[in-house]
């Protein structure tokens, strides 16, 4: 049970993992391993001559938060103050921009439990795989077989199995427009909006306003939670989360104060229980 706070503004953007694309680079936040509890956050940028990425679905769920720019995926567009909810198989995409945007993606088990992989593993198993083949525009193309999803490809090699995708429970992606839900008055300070909760575990999204000086507490002793501070600054005892910062609750409660009004995005992961 640990409380995990991390700051995006002293970072530098690092290289992707090249299993997609070029022209992706990311600031890392959090990452836990463990299977059914595996997670990965982070901000990320997309542009870049180069920048492709097909039509595509994966066994696993995805949450991303329109920070800067528009990102057009097939109909859909993630634009700032926007979150996008991209459920295990559900096709989405191709995705596409017009000029550099910047999203905080959160990547988490799903459902099914198929096992979400980080990008460590990940990026080990497609250097192998780049000994075999060809990543191109998305795909892997083995030398003497048929072309396969990227991810899928590097996902088979880290985990030795054969890629089994969920049957989808959303036809679509689902896209929330966070200014247009309400905020509740909570008292002392502080505000609420509940965004959407999905699937039978119970996922959900939820926004905390905060005055400066107040405080709220995130997460619960039973569930593990990542709040994402969307405006404004907040600490955790002597850590500051800046904008675009983040904490993750596991299994515990973190207090946050607002040092300036801030704005954060919790999402409450699955309850497999």
């Amino acid at each position: 049970m640990t409380i995990t706070i991390a700051k995006s503004d002293a970072k530098q953007w690092e290289t992707a993992s090249t299993h997609r694309t070029p022209g992706i680079s990311i600031k890392p936040l959090l990452k836990r391993g463990g299977h059914g509890e595996s997670l990965e956050f982070n901000v990320v940028r997309f542009g870049g001559e180069d920048f492709w990425s097909p039509r595509h679905r994966h066994n696993f769920d995805q949450i991303r938060i329109g920070l800067e720019g528009e990102t057009k995926y097939g109909k859909g567009v993630l634009k700032p103050r926007t979150i996008g909810y991209y459920p295990e198989g559900t096709w989405y995409g191709p995705l596409s921009v017009a000029e550099p945007s910047i999203q905080a993606i959160l990547q988490l088990d799903g459902a099914s439990r198929c096992g979400y992989v980080n990008y460590d593993i990940l990026d080990a198993a497609t250097e192998e795989l780049k000994q075999e083949g060809t990543f191109s525009k998305g795909f892997y193309i083995p030398a003497d077989g048929k072309e396969i999803d990227g991810f899928q490809a590097s996902w088979e090699r880290a985990t030795g199995q054969q890629m089994i995708y969920p049957e989808r429970r959303y036809a679509e992606p689902l896209y929330m427009n966070l200014d247009a839900f309400n905020w509740i008055d909570a008292g002392n300070g502080t505000a609420t909006k509940n965004v959407g909760v999905f699937n039978e575990y119970g996922t959900s999204i939820s926004m905390v306003k905060l005055a400066p000086g107040a405080s709220a507490g995130i997460g619960s002793a039973d569930r593990t939670a990542v709040a994402f501070v969307l405006s404004g600054e907040a600490t955790s005892g002597e850590a500051a989360l800046g904008t675009w910062g983040a904490a993750l609750a596991d299994h515990e409660i973190v207090s946050l104060t607002g040092v300036t009004e801030s704005e954060i995005v919790v999402v409450t992961l699955p309850d497999f229980k």
